[in-house]
């Protein structure tokens, strides 16, 4: 039993024992929050925006809060204190457990599905002079990077490198494909539910060869929507050039994840 001090009632000895475990138990959590929330993202998840701000922010506050209630729940109800010294490290390996877990990397973006029409189909060199003028009129606004010598004469050396067709279609349906990044996943893929969207209209085929034999007009077809970015301005990548994404078929891997 605890010894009280000389006066001290019962009431006031509880009142002491309660704000020592609440300041115990939130000082532990606090820590234990802050420690995981700060360093686990960093480690688990070093690309994530988040970053070291879960455990500034988050973790390590709410890990306080919580361990001011739980300390302020096991004095009021009398728990003794050899059993309450077992019970917090326990409750800080499940709360670290909890927030390493929301360190762990989220599912990213890997591309869209586009269920599309085939309006048209035409080379590159139709969009030419409307991507020239495009860029012009970047370059006009970024006085501060100039643009890279030969842009213009470029095209068709592109295009050469490049072989590929533009389709103009109208989208029936579209959805989102994510990539998971946990350990127990990583590398399998989840699909968002269709919708009607707003995904554009015209795409850069390259696996056409340069053909448009491949695209009548009126086919549906499901496609792999991705974009390409480059270094160079303007850009010396045809797709990047044109300011179209690619459509590619949809590979075997992931036709049973579209069609679920």
């Amino acid at each position: 039993m605890s010894k009280k001090s000389p006066g001290e009632s019962p009431d006031e000895g509880l009142l002491s024992g309660i704000f020592a475990a609440t300041g115990s138990w939130a000082l532990v959590l606090g820590i234990t929050g802050f420690v995981c929330g700060f360093f686990g993202p960093m480690v688990l998840s070093p690309d994530a925006n988040q970053g070291p701000m879960l455990g500034l922010f988050i973790t390590g506050p709410g890990g306080a809060v919580l361990g001011a209630i739980l300390g302020f729940v096991v004095r009021a109800a009398r728990v003794p204190k050899a059993l309450a010294a077992k019970m917090l490290p326990g409750v800080a390996g499940v709360f670290a457990a909890v927030c390493l877990y929301y360190s762990l990397p989220e599912p990213s973006f890997y591309a869209n599905v586009v269920d599309a029409e085939i309006v048209s189909c035409a080379p590159p060199a139709s969009m030419k002079d409307k991507a020239i003028e495009d860029w012009e009129h970047r370059i006009e606004k970024v006085t501060w990077a100039p643009p890279r010598a030969g842009w213009k004469e470029d095209f068709e050396r592109m295009v050469q490198a490049d072989p590929g067709v533009v389709l103009e279609v109208r989208v029936l349906r579209e959805r989102k494909l994510y990539q998971n990044r946990k350990p127990w996943n990583r590398g399998t893929f989840v699909a968002w539910p269709w919708r009607n969207g707003d995904a554009p209209t015209q795409y850069f085929a390259r696996f056409a060869g340069g053909s448009c034999e491949r695209y009548p007009t009126g086919r549906q077809a499901i496609f792999l929507a991705t974009g390409e970015t480059s270094k160079l301005w303007p850009s010396e990548l045809l797709s990047v050039f044109l300011g179209l994404q690619i459509a590619e078929p949809l590979p075997a891997r992931l036709a049973d994840i579209v069609a679920g």
